[in-house]
């Protein structure tokens, strides 16, 4: 599961030490899912109590939290219902599943906490299937700036999803049409789609692939890096047709895909120190806002070490 370093202008637990963080969570995402697994294999692994509504959301522990917390006496109790006991993972994809939909609320909570302070996240996040879907699918070894709110000539803008890995740096536009098919990059300017039959124009996603590429070449010019840089527009459903790729820029349509996304899953390497100092200064360079949090606002969850 991909790591989430940034998320908007909301402070990140990375941004306080990328040298400290990635290998703890790497290590307790390790940790807890032995344990889960260790109960699975032992039929110990049981649905939660329902939380009281009058809780409020941030503070309840996850259904995910509390079944690795839960508790070690033996006596058999009997079950809730049977909507409840057939929520229960039933093997071992299922409890993958399971797994890293629970680990996904722990990694908003440290794309927008630190011990001492906190922003506040649009809901809208927390439901966000994109972001899940890349977080879920690539490997921890990867880091991903989503939707950042950089700092570009001094002026305050919101760049594309950046991806960056121990090899180097993806910066992706997704280029999603609902009912399209095919794909004609037509000029500099603008691109063609072909949508429930019917030929539309839009945007050509470079102006926007650029701006962030230029946000990201400025912070290695200040910093003395070289670390490569690919722009990818990302069409998972669509098909490009008679194209040309311009230059460290990739089309990952329909035929690609599986093929982009499992040269990620086959990636054997650790964390690299130039990655680290990649993602060090870009996050040196984003937007935070936040706030400090009060004394009994403190996190007791496994994450927070």
């Amino acid at each position: 599961m991909a790591q989430l370093i940034k998320l908007q202008d909301y402070i990140s637990r990375y941004e306080s030490n990328i040298y400290q963080y990635p290998t703890q969570y790497i290590r307790l995402k390790k940790e807890n899912w032995n344990k889960m697994m260790s109960l699975y294999e032992q039929g110990k692994l049981e649905e939660p109590e329902l939380e009281e509504e009058s809780v409020a959301e941030e503070e309840k522990p996850s259904k995910w939290k509390r079944l690795l917390q839960k508790r070690e006496e033996k006596e058999a109790e009997p079950p809730h219902d049977l909507k409840e006991e057939e929520s229960i993972p039933q093997s071992i994809e299922e409890l993958k599943k399971y797994f890293l939909d629970g680990l996904y609320p722990f990694q908003m909570k440290w794309a927008s906490t630190t011990l001492r302070e906190k922003s506040f996240v649009d809901h809208a996040y927390k439901d966000d299937e994109r972001l899940k879907y890349f977080l879920q699918r690539i490997p921890d070894t990867y880091f991903l700036m989503y939707d950042p709110i950089v700092i570009l000539r001094q002026a305050e803008m919101e760049a594309l999803p950046i991806l960056i890995g121990p090899q180097g740096l993806e910066i992706i536009y997704y280029l999603d049409i609902p009912g399209g098919e095919g794909v004609d990059p037509a000029s500099d300017k603008s691109w063609f789609v072909e949508q429930n039959g019917v030929r539309k124009k839009i945007l050509n996603p470079m102006f926007a692939l650029n701006r962030t590429e230029s946000f990201i070449k400025s912070v290695w010019n200040a910093y003395g890096l070289d670390f490569p840089v690919r722009k990818v527009v990302l069409a998972p459903e669509l098909s490009f047709h008679h194209h040309q790729e311009p230059y460290m820029t990739s089309y990952i349509d329909l035929a690609k895909y599986d093929a982009w996304l499992q040269e990620k899953r086959q990636v054997a390497s650790p964390l690299k120190h130039n990655q680290l100092r990649a993602a060090d200064s870009l996050l040196k360079h984003c937007q935070t806002t936040s706030f400090k949090r009060p004394e009994w606002d403190e996190d007791q969850g496994f994450m927070e070490v």
